[in-house]
């Protein structure tokens, strides 16, 4: 599913129109954004829990040349379903 299907979908539930449903949308995923931002974790009950998570700096390979090359430190968004999510998936 694509932005735009989310939106369409929102505003189909809804019964709003597709600009007030991608402002919805918009605002959901930037709240999401801004937790991750400022708190690192994200709780969806009955959805999933968004963190980050510290990478450390690692000797890599660059793929075109076979060169090493040093991958820096970075932080990475992880994502973990609930238990209903998990069990809606898989039925």
């Amino acid at each position: 599913m694509t932005k735009e299907h989310l939106i369409n979908a929102v505003a189909k539930a809804l019964d709003i129109t597709q600009v007030a449903a991608e402002q919805a949308a918009v605002a959901v995923l930037d709240s999401i954004k801004q937790g991750l931002v400022k708190d690192g974790k994200v709780v969806i009950r009955g959805f999933g829990l968004f963190t980050t998570k510290k990478k450390s700096k690692r000797m890599g390979r660059n793929p075109k040349t076979g060169a090493p090359a040093v991958i820096a430190a970075r932080r990475v968004v992880s994502f973990k379903a609930s238990k209903l999510l998990k069990a809606q998936v898989n039925t």
